[in-house]
């Protein structure tokens, strides 16, 4: 049995906790969080470690993985920390999700409850796609992207590096959303977006820029 840490304290933490339990062959060992992180949801049982204690007292092994449940570029940071020091992570699906045969996946990706990922997409690593989700065909998740719970994203687009996407939103087909974008809950994409903007309404448009 490999034990896993999750990264985060807070409440989708616990949502990726119970997630764990599915698996006969993980254990839900731990939570890991950065030194100015206090989020830390009631419910957490389990020990909860700071990244730097973790670092020293538990090194990598075969018996040990982690997954991310924390912010888009917060979670990046954490994990190329974790990465350069040789840990191991793991994709966490829950078994309700139709995935096609065809999907192309990375690692340490969180694949929440009720979605649907059509043919042919690609996922690259550490994202988050939240309950009840549709990826159509031919799209492209890049690497620390978070989908919210009932996002709609239609084929063949592209989602660069670290964009959030609010919950209820849709994506018409062909469409690029540039790197660190983020999309407001319930917009409605018919247009490219740039790179580090807010996006937000029916139709979306850019409401300012992301510093």
């Amino acid at each position: 049995m490999i034990d896993v840490y999750v990264l985060g304290a807070g409440k989708h933490a616990t949502e990726v906790s119970e997630y764990l339990i599915g698996f006969q062959e993980y254990n839900l060992a731990g939570y890991v969080i950065n030194v100015d992180h206090h989020d830390l949801h009631s419910s957490i049982r389990k020990p909860v470690i700071q990244l730097q204690e973790f670092i020293k007292q538990y090194p990598p092994s075969s018996k040990l993985a982690l997954i991310g449940a924390i912010g888009n570029y917060q979670r990046k940071s954490i994990i190329e920390l974790l990465a350069n020091n040789g840990y191991t992570f793991i994709n966490i699906i829950h078994p309700h999700n139709y995935l096609s045969p065809t999907l192309k996946m990375g690692t340490g990706n969180c694949i929440a409850p009720g979605g649907v990922i059509n043919a042919q997409v690609h996922i690259g690593n550490h994202c988050i796609i939240n309950t009840l989700c549709n990826v159509s065909h031919d799209c492209v998740i890049d690497d620390y992207v978070t989908i919210s719970p009932g996002v709609t994203i239609a084929g063949n687009v592209h989602v660069q590096e670290g964009v959030f996407i609010g919950a209820g939103a849709t994506i018409i087909p062909g469409l690029t959303l540039g790197k660190g974008a983020y999309i407001a809950a319930g917009a409605s994409v018919t247009q490219n977006v740039p790179e580090n903007v807010m996006v937000a309404g029916v139709p979306a448009r850019v409401k300012k820029a992301i510093v």
